[in-house]
């Protein structure tokens, strides 16, 4: 491999334990926290705070947690700045930048208020999204020269909110062993195989819930966290350790598992979601609104009464956390499926063979209603799959939280789907989650209306070869949506889910692509406006908070990239 290997690493910096660096930092990483109670894998019982809460299900609408809350308002509060400089380089024609930052300055940075509030969403994908979503963030980036060049540099540091599944919480780790000698069924991998069973192993003779997933995310972890146990005692909860995280330097990051009602049982977009930040384990679902701390993630439900029961802690392993939100085996947990090679290549180290990943489920009990309980109430542990099984592949849900308010989400788009002689992403992401907001008991979710997918509407309106905005003729309670699907624009990089090595060269080709993607400044879509339109995009829902109109410029902007159907 090449020295120049060009690498973006991580998912802005506090995704997961690291600061972001480009190639020429490769040697000048940070070294991940080790902070679990046992000093390893397995986790502990451990008497509860006083201070452990459960935001329960009353009141019935969704909450922020304290520590979300304290972490968007003050990176907000410290946006002023940057969002003078973006807008400063995009250079907007008939803009009055000090007037539309007046009562920012005047009463300071306000998400949602004040100021934009706006997120990604990466999309699942295994290492091909990993790859993308890392290109299209480094083409974001406000520390890239290249991006800052092309105009629309710095996105990342403005973001509120970032959602990924599937390859991208690998994103937020150091190297990336992607190349030829270190694929993970590469003898270089596959060696430190046992002592992962071994480390699971501890885990499960101290009575918690495994299974192949665990394995899993011991092999990731040795894949990608610099630490030189492999991260075996590294949590998902030192991300708040970093100097980013308490900087507030990048957008408050969130990854995704879905909740399966048993083995081989069906899923659909009905089925709850869990979030994962670095502060909360949370559901959200008309049934039940309840989140902790994600530091006692594992803990039984009578820890909830005081004094009742012992808490968990360390059972939020940052490997496991990456493996549950990872777990492409869900797709193989049926009766006529067969095992791939990487779950027969898990199987051989670890005797429990169940695909889900196992968390004990602290809500049971929760959510009950004679009627329509929520779907988990009375279930002891919670078998966690990948969104994509319920062809939620972007994980957009988080991001349409009433109580986050966002204006705009960006959603990176690496699915591969083969459908109605179609390939690459064709739209089912975003027509699963319009669908799902449409059911009687999504009311009061908002996301903007989608052509049909299934039947091949979507791509027979070309919108998954090109960006395209959608929401721009709903109310204003609905955030518009920038689709940024994986197409050439530069290189191919629709390369399938199972291809977990890849060439430097290969690297370079999702890198450029991402980039013209992303940029819009190379390829068959090249457009120089670009820049300038997805900057009226990002400030459209606060002109209209501030009684302001668009430019000419702006209404153009809309009238070109806004979807119509």
């Amino acid at each position: 491999m090449r020295c120049n290997f060009k690498l973006y690493i991580l998912l802005f910096s506090h995704s997961l334990l690291y600061t972001p660096f480009q190639a020429a930092d490769l040697q000048r990483r940070d070294r991940a926290f080790v902070t679990s109670p046992s000093g390893s894998y397995k986790p502990v019982r451990t008497q509860c705070p006083n201070d452990y809460y459960l935001r329960g299900e009353i009141p019935k609408e969704a909450q922020w947690s304290a520590a979300e809350q304290i972490y968007v308002t003050e990176k907000s509060a410290q946006s002023i700045p940057l969002w003078r400089e973006y807008l400063q380089r995009v250079n907007l024609t008939d803009f009055d930048i000090e007037n539309f930052l007046e009562s920012a300055v005047r009463i300071g940075g306000r998400a949602s208020e004040t100021l934009p509030t706006f997120g990604f969403a990466l999309s699942g994908g295994s290492m091909r999204s990993l790859c993308l979503g890392a290109a299209v963030l480094d083409a974001f980036d406000g520390r890239n020269e290249q991006a800052l060049a092309a105009k629309v540099g710095g996105l990342v540091q403005l973001g509120t909110y970032a959602s990924g599944l599937s390859g991208l919480p690998s994103l937020n780790q150091t190297l990336w062993k992607l190349y030829e000698k270190h694929g993970l069924g590469d003898w270089n991998n596959v060696k430190h195989y046992p002592h992962a069973y071994h480390e699971v192993k501890k885990k499960k003779k101290a009575k918690f819930p495994t299974s192949m997933v665990d394995a899993w995310g011991r092999v990731l972890s040795k894949q990608f966290i610099d630490d030189s146990e492999g991260g075996e005692a590294v949590l998902w909860s030192s991300i708040r350790l970093t100097e980013s995280y308490k900087n507030r330097t990048y957008p408050f990051v969130i990854t995704l598992s879905l909740s399966r009602p048993g083995t081989h049982q069906p899923v659909s977009i009905l089925s709850p979601l869990y979030e994962m930040t670095s502060e909360d384990w949370s559901v959200f679902n008309p049934r039940l609104n309840a989140s902790i701390p994600i530091d006692f993630l594992g803990s039984p439900p009578d820890s909830l009464k005081s004094g009742s029961a012992p808490c968990v802690a360390g059972f939020e392993n940052a490997g496991f956390i990456m493996g549950l939100a990872s777990n492409f085996f869900s797709f193989e947990d049926s009766p006529n499926n067969k095992k791939g090679f990487l779950a027969r290549l898990m199987s051989l180290f670890i005797d429990d063979e169940d695909y889900e990943g196992k968390v004990p489920n602290t809500f049971k009990g929760l959510g009950y209603h004679p009627e329509v309980p929520f779907a988990d109430t009375d279930r002891d542990t919670l078998l966690m799959g990948d969104p994509g099984l319920a062809s939620e592949n972007l994980p957009l849900f988080p991001l349409i939280q009433p109580f986050r308010r966002l204006d705009l989400i960006i959603a990176v788009d690496s699915s591969l789907i083969i459908a109605h002689g179609i390939i690459d992403p064709n739209g089912t992401s975003l027509y699963m989650t319009y669908r799902k907001t449409q059911q009687p008991e999504y009311t009061g979710y908002r996301f903007p209306r989608i052509p049909n997918s299934l039947d091949g509407t979507f791509s027979k309106l070309g919108f998954n070869e090109h960006p395209t905005v959608f929401g721009c003729y709903e109310d204003d309670s609905t955030p518009l949506v920038v689709y940024l699907p994986n197409y050439k624009a530069v290189a191919d990089t629709d390369y399938e889910s199972g291809l977990t090595t890849y060439s430097g060269k290969l690297v370079d080709q999702f890198f450029a692509n991402g980039f013209a993607i992303a940029s819009q400044s190379d390829g068959p879509t090249k457009d120089p406006e670009w820049p300038a339109c997805l900057a009226c995009f990002l400030i459209d829902k606060q002109l209209k908070r501030d009684l302001k109109s668009q430019t000419l410029q702006c209404q153009e902007c809309f009238d070109r990239y806004c979807a119509k159907f």
